[in-house]
């Protein structure tokens, strides 16, 4: 992008290059916007971070158990 005091390109192929990097930049800008914008996205890629965790699989695992327990409280409880 040229300069805005006066020391931007000097000729043709420089003013040519200085547009191909703006461009450049402009996508890159615009690919990260969309990136952040795409909530499902995000969403899906959080989760197989989780999936892949293995303090997710043993937290999975302690609410199961709690569950099970409540369960089964439950059903000591009625039958006493």
């Amino acid at each position: 992008m040229s300069d805005p005091h006066g020391s931007g390109p000097q000729n043709a192929e420089e003013l040519r290059a200085d547009i191909e990097r703006t461009r450049a930049e402009l996508a890159d800008t615009v690919d990260a916007l969309t990136g952040r914008l795409d909530v499902k996205a995000r969403a899906q890629a959080r989760a197989e971070e989780i999936a892949h965790d293995p303090r997710s699989r043993n937290i999975g695992i302690g609410v199961a158990l709690a569950a099970v327990a409540v369960v089964a409280l439950m059903v000591w409880r009625k039958k006493r």
